[in-house]
């Protein structure tokens, strides 16, 4: 028997298995299609740990990847038909569970979940790849709309299975970044979506148990791997899903990132990184008249330099706590100066912040882009159902829906 949950236990979303994520997208692919894969294959969700909105000005991102993944089983085709069901087809935007297209005419105007999955085959193709029809079943235990890069883990799952179905030979570093910027690509050309590169490459690139440092100034990003060793001295990132996000966020996302093209051109730098770089940043931003791209560039470059120290403290020599003490305080800087200069937080998220750090968080801050989703804590691992229960309350007591919480 089952133990029962009480009803004001905090709710927590647990991962699948590697197995038992196969086992359903499997089962799936047998209900749908008939038969067996060629291949199942996953791809996980993207955790910034500090670095947001600073992609798209050729800066720099910590960032972290999810226990929680998107699976795909595939199997190649001889004619052109495309085939594909997902599990979440009723609760994300699209024609629900199945589409079908063909090769031939890939259409960018398919709104939905859809046009993540045509146009990772769009971008391969696009790149010379030879393509066959498909069918592909997709099943995922990474929540959607929280800011955890839920459509670059279907992108970069359909672009694992394109790569074993097809053949390419893309199961390399190399081949991780070609199949990265071919997930850009779908998302800004195809999808017509302009987006940085943070969540392909992370996706793509980071392995289990490790944070990267991607350096946006070059194309493809560089990279730079460091152990994320929070466990291994009893911490833990706690994610905590609002259930909420503003439907015009996309509209927001790209108005910043016009904002902050406007601040580089205002002060004549090709981007706000080259800004960053230099001794006297803080002091050039002041020079912007225009108060809503000052704030946006001061975020840019104040979190560009937060990315540096979070980096230093991570791979420090120093004390485990007091290293750890200094990135709990960048996260949660972080999160004010995405909250006041880039207006990218909600009360929702403040609440969650708040609430986190009051109860003994070392810090916390909203994660990706912002205007609604994912919150993340850095959380001692004795401490996890103290902050749960204390974010609870908050939400309780402004009569708000509870969130639910994910463990990195």
């Amino acid at each position: 028997m089952t133990a029962s949950v009480p009803d004001d236990a905090p709710r927590w979303l647990e991962p699948w298995s590697l197995d038992e994520g196969a086992d359903r997208a499997r089962a799936l692919f047998a209900e749908s299609f008939g038969g067996e894969p060629d291949a199942i294959v996953s791809a996980p969700g993207r955790l910034t740990i500090v670095g947001d909105h600073t992609d798209y000005s050729e800066g720099l991102t910590l960032a972290t990847v999810t226990t929680h993944r998107t699976f795909v089983a595939a199997r190649r085709r001889e004619d052109q038909a495309l085939r594909v069901v997902t599990a979440q087809g009723e609760n994300v935007r699209g024609p629900g569970i199945r589409w079908e297209g063909a090769l031939g005419s890939l259409d960018p105007a398919d709104e939905g979940w859809p046009s993540r999955v045509a146009g990772v085959v769009w971008a391969l193709g696009e790149r010379g790849y030879q393509a066959t029809g498909l069918d592909l079943a997709i099943d995922s235990c990474l929540p959607t709309s929280a800011g955890l890069g839920s459509s670059a883990a279907l992108s970069a799952a359909v672009a694992r299975a394109l790569d074993s179905v097809w053949g390419l030979a893309l199961d390399t570093e190399a081949g991780a970044i070609e199949l990265a910027e071919a997930c850009w690509e779908s998302e800004n050309i195809f999808v017509g979506f302009p987006c940085g590169r943070l969540d392909t490459h992370t996706v793509l690139r980071c392995a289990d148990g490790e944070a990267v440092l991607l350096d946006f100034s070059e194309i493809p990003p560089g990279l730079t791997r460091y152990p994320l060793y929070f466990p291994d001295y009893g911490m833990r990132l706690l994610l905590i899903d609002t259930g909420k996000r503003d439907p015009g966020w996309r509209e927001s996302y790209g108005r910043r990132s016009r904002d902050a093209a406007l601040a580089a051109s205002t002060l004549g730098v090709r981007s706000l990184r080259a800004l960053a770089d230099s001794p006297d940043a803080i002091a050039k931003v002041r020079a912007i008249s225009d108060p809503t791209v000052h704030r946006r560039a001061r975020h840019i470059v104040t979190e560009d330099l937060r990315v540096r120290e979070t980096v230093a403290e991570l791979a420090g020599l120093g004390p485990a706590h007091d290293r750890f003490t200094e990135i709990g305080a960048l996260m949660f800087t972080s999160h004010r100066s995405l909250r006041s200069d880039y207006g990218a937080s909600t009360p929702e998220l403040d609440i969650a912040v708040e609430g986190a750090v009051e109860a003994g968080a070392l810090g916390a801050r909203l994660a990706g882009a912002g205007f609604g989703g994912c919150a993340v804590a850095l959380v001692r691992a004795t401490q996890l159902d103290v902050v749960a229960r204390r974010v609870d309350a908050l939400f309780d007591m402004y009569a708000i829906p509870r969130p639910r919480y994910l463990l990195v």
